[in-house]
């Protein structure tokens, strides 16, 4: 009978297990507690010693039962090293309070306080331990369910999370931490950091997982790389959002508090909070640099030279293009997903990758500078720099081209200092003719305002070429000096350009109107010859 007994025990815990409960087995011969009456000393000295043993026993049983289910803590998943998400700690409260009610009603039951009564009369040493397991159950089951009750409300903002595409996700994230700081100050027994960490070391790992449906990482170096690059800054924009929502909600925690209240401060290192999620955005970037590499040298297919050297240029520049082709070649032929932060063949294909592209891009860095060397003027030395682009901001390349900055300085000088030298011969035509030297077929004054306009785009387009090279300053001395010389030349133009415009419109009204008044045509009276009436003067006022 003591095995059957033994068997059904053991059957009962499993089927508690199963559904996700503690069940606790009475001893076997319980029925016959009921037959005694506790009353009756006569009666006490009746009972069966094997019944006082099987009670105690039953109660050493339940206390290893009760400690399994007490020691239990949400943060078990985590040091595991598997990746639950907040859903997992709603859960794990939730059953927590159900086992825990479900425990403290079995220990409240007729027959276990008969069972007590029993112990008690006959002074068993079981007694006190039941009771402090009782306070046990009683204090865990009252923790649950305050920690149930504070986290309900997170629910509904995780589902949102999960519902909405990753990209639309950045708006949750300062309600969800508003939520958490609530749970904190309100929650008699959640807070402390241990377990808000945990809480938010899950939310992290809901958005690594979202971000990771979004990304699609299988296809993330396969697909269009503009596309790629867009999705990998999306997601790293909002993750570090929601470090920085983090850390603003860290530093108006005491807001959440009522005057006179205690405040607890998060004084935990925000690495306890963010490991996982650092080392994700470390892949992140690792990836977003790697595309943004390939966007880059994508543009060495277009990339054409003149000059003497030119053909010789364009072809080493396709020799590293089909190179690097070649080199970016590998990860589309992978099929391993490149976020997996454990995947270390994705970092060696990486590394690699990387001393590829720095080789391209020393070798990339001469090319520019034989180039900018084999340039003829300014236009075609800006043609060069549109060309490159972004190339140039490479860093090494960056450095090879530093030098020729003050070059590009220097040749924007000289064609100020020729623009100066065209402005005053014209200015000394204009003295010695008596009115200035225009195109064929031009009226005197719009001819000149044209000229003057020519002049002006002849240095102020190159001088807008300056202003988009990132890596160009103009803040040395040389480049004030060049910057002073610009002004004065176009303040040297706009002046011109005032001078005719008043001069003309002085004497417009007075020539226009004679001569407005004479004939379009006339006939010379010795030759008969109908001739257009058009006096010079009405050439002059022409504009």
């Amino acid at each position: 009978m003591r095995h059957v007994h033994s068997l059904k025990s053991t059957v009962f815990m499993v089927v508690g297990q199963v559904k996700g409960k503690t069940l606790l087995p009475l001893p076997a011969g319980l029925e016959r507690i009921e037959d005694i009456d506790l009353e009756n000393k006569k009666s006490l000295e009746l009972i069966d010693k094997s019944l006082v043993h099987a009670t105690e026993s039953a109660i050493i049983d339940w206390s290893y039962q009760i400690q399994g289910a007490l020691k239990k803590e949400s943060s078990e998943p985590l040091l595991q090293g598997s990746n639950p998400n907040p859903k997992v700690e709603l859960e794990f409260w939730k059953n927590r309070c159900d086992d825990l009610e479900c425990i403290y009603d079995q220990l409240r039951t007729r027959k276990v306080r008969n069972m007590m009564e029993v112990l008690e009369r006959v002074e068993s040493s079981y007694v006190p331990a039941f009771k402090a397991m009782l306070m046990d159950v009683e204090a865990a089951l009252t923790e649950a369910q305050d920690i149930h009750l504070h986290l309900t409300p997170l629910k509904r903002h995780l589902e949102d999370i999960e519902t909405v595409e990753f990209s639309e996700v950045k708006p949750f994230l300062v309600p969800l931490l508003h939520v958490v700081c609530l749970v904190w100050v309100t929650s008699k027994h959640y807070n402390v950091p241990v377990r808000i960490v945990v809480l938010l070391q899950e939310i992290c790992n809901l958005l690594i997982q979202q971000a990771l449906v979004y990304l699609s990482p299988e296809d993330l170096l396969k697909g269009e790389m503009e596309e790629s690059l867009s999705k990998v800054q999306m997601v790293l924009g909002i993750l570090n959002a929601f470090k920085g929502a983090f850390e603003e909600r860290r530093e108006k925690l005491h807001t959440y508090y009522e005057p006179g209240q205690e405040v607890r401060e998060w004084d935990f290192h925000a690495m306890m909070v963010f490991a996982r999620l650092d080392s994700f955005l470390k892949r992140l970037e690792v990836v977003e640099d790697l595309l943004a590499t390939a966007l880059d040298l994508m543009k060495l297919e277009k990339i054409e030279f003149s000059g003497i050297k030119g053909k010789a240029l364009g072809q080493q520049v396709l020799d590293m293009y089909e190179e690097f082709q070649e080199a970016y070649k590998v990860f589309a032929e992978r099929t391993y997903d490149c976020l997996e932060l454990t995947n270390m063949e994705f970092e060696q294909d990486a590394f690699d990758f990387q001393q590829k592209v720095e080789d391209i891009d020393r070798r990339l860095g001469s090319v520019f500078i034989q180039a900018f060397d084999d340039a003829s003027d300014l236009e075609h030395t800006f043609k060069l720099l549109d060309m490159f682009g972004s190339l140039l901001e490479r860093p090494l390349i960056a450095a090879d081209a530093a030098d020729k900055y003050s070059v590009l300085i220097s040749m924007f000088n000289s064609a100020l200092d020729h623009a100066r030298l065209i402005y005053s011969r014209h200015i000394q035509a204009e003295l010695e003719l008596g009115s200035p030297p225009v195109h064929k077929n031009m009226p005197p004054v719009a001819g000149a305002l044209g000229w003057a306009q020519e002049l002006r785009a002849r240095i102020q387009v190159p001088f807008g070429h300056f202003r988009h090279i990132p890596h160009l300053c103009l803040d040395s001395a040389e480049g004030r000096r060049v910057i002073e010389k610009y002004e004065e030349m176009i303040q040297l133009l706009d002046r011109y350009q005032e001078k005719l415009y008043v001069g003309w419109s002085q004497t417009v009204s007075e020539k226009s109107q004679y001569n407005l008044t004479q004939p379009l045509i006339r006939r010379d009276p010795e030759t008969k010859l109908i001739t257009v009436n058009f006096d010079p003067q009405v050439k002059t006022a022409a504009i």
